[in-house]
């Protein structure tokens, strides 16, 4: 996979966990509590959220090992062969898609 599917993929990553917690803000009341289906152990939507904000601090640092903090990827997303669909992104945050068209 090249670098900039690699990193397109993070980015999706996060656009869609990123919509998830803007979802969960919108249905749930922040003190609301919610089971997990695997381990029958309760847990705040606060919880989930802060969960949801270390997975993206994972990607972030993911992706900075793969640019090598950005310097490696200059000039990698400007050149006129690459095509970002903006429309994927848009669908990824509003539907709560995951996985890319790509796969």
């Amino acid at each position: 996979m090249s670098t900039a599917k690699e990193i397109n993929k993070l980015l999706d990553q996060m656009l869609t966990i990123r919509g998830e917690i803007e979802r969960m803000r919108a249905d749930l009341d922040a003190n609301a509590n919610l089971v997990n289906n695997q381990t029958g152990e309760k847990i705040s939507a606060n919880k989930i959220e802060e969960l949801a904000n270390n997975e993206i601090n994972e990607i972030k640092n993911n992706l900075n090992k793969l640019t090598n903090n950005g310097k490696s990827a200059t000039g990698l997303f400007n050149n006129e062969y690459y095509v970002n669909d903006m429309l994927q992104d848009k669908l990824l945050v509003e539907g709560g898609f995951t996985e890319d068209a790509d796969n």
